[in-house]
């Protein structure tokens, strides 16, 4: 089975330079781009994955990921149906509770009920469906665009969601193999109590990665995304499917994390991260420390992985693992 290679971008930079990247994972093999949706810290996603489609002729163009607090669920599916016709029927909803996109407004992230009903909603409104949705019905007049929904999911309640009634299913739970096991066990209870199993459902995981020749540097340049994964498995997963001394180590972190240095390498909790965590939640060394952690959570289950790209050389990682990585899962 050929697994799949996407990226995850994040507009901290002139839109212009993301959509550049999103040019070279094309090129390099990768099969999407994923864009980041958080108004305070980036540049917006909808925009650049415009920019994306219009550049770009066979990769996929998702969000990585919207949120169902920040924008009225018809302006989603507008938005999704509108790049979905405009790259050719690329588009995937890439959608969550809200991270650091709610945080920095001062709200809260979706609840599990809202999600659900966010995902039943897009849907149908990207379908045509006229559709009822707080106590009133609405409708796109113009759109009829079957859309893959995928939630993004870290805790038991948004994974077992995701097996009820996502398309996929973006796992944010690390590398360690164990941690990975307990979330396909809760997307495997969400599906089995929709008549479903694993194989309706793509598995696709979200994993802060840097490979290059220096391990050291590989390590020390993951650390950006790794805080920002690191706090998302700190609140979302059981106390009782971690070990304690990580969650001791991720307690630490999570109490000095800074949303509005969200994701980024130069921020200062980023400092924080402890090789116990780093292990945990990356994949960061050399090509050939690297291949069989891949390896290992295909065994699992794993169908792809979406890599967000937060290192100083993003061209240079795409190149390593493009060259090293992509050609032992074809």
């Amino acid at each position: 089975m050929s697994i799949s290679f996407q990226v995850g971008l994040l507009p901290t930079g002139p839109i212009a330079d993301i959509v550049e990247l999103a040019v070279t994972a094309e090129e390099s093999g990768f099969n999407g781009v994923w864009v980041a949706d958080s108004q305070s810290v980036f540049r917006d996603a909808y925009a650049t994955l415009a920019l994306c489609a219009h550049r770009t002729e066979r990769i996929k163009l998702a969000t990585g990921v919207t949120n169902p607090v920040t924008r009225h669920l018809a302006v989603v599916a507008s938005s999704f149906a509108t790049l979905d016709e405009l790259s050719g029927g690329r588009a995937i909803v890439g959608i969550g509770i809200g991270e650091s996109s709610v945080r920095t407004l001062g709200m809260r992230p979706a609840r599990i009920a809202e999600l659900e009903e966010a995902c039943r909603v897009i849907r149908a409104l990207c379908r045509g469906e006229t559709v009822e949705y707080q106590g009133k019905e609405i409708r796109l007049t113009w759109a009829q665009h079957d859309i893959p929904i995928f939630i993004a999911a870290s805790g038991p309640k948004s994974l077992q969601l995701a097996g009820r009634v996502a398309d996929g299913v973006l796992i944010q739970a690390g590398a360690d193999p164990a941690l990975m096991d307990y979330a396909l066990k809760n997307v495997k209870l969400g599906a089995e109590a929709a008549g479903r199993s694993l194989s309706d459902i793509r598995l696709y995981s979200r994993l802060a990665c840097s490979s290059q020749a220096d391990a050291s540097k590989a390590r020390e340049e993951a650390k950006g995304y790794v805080a920002a994964a690191a706090g998302t498995i700190f609140t979302s997963v059981p106390q009782e499917d971690m070990p304690e001394e990580l969650r001791a180590d991720l307690k630490t972190m999570k109490a000095q994390y800074d949303y509005f240095q969200h994701a980024s390498s130069q921020a200062q909790h980023a400092e924080l991260v402890t090789d116990r965590i780093l292990d945990a939640v990356a994949i960061a060394g050399t090509p050939e420390e690297a291949l069989p952690k891949f390896q290992a959570l295909v065994e699992k289950g794993i169908e792809g992985f979406v890599i967000p790209l937060t290192t100083s050389q993003p061209k240079e990682v795409m190149h390593t693992l493009s060259e090293k990585i992509l050609p032992q899962f074809i």
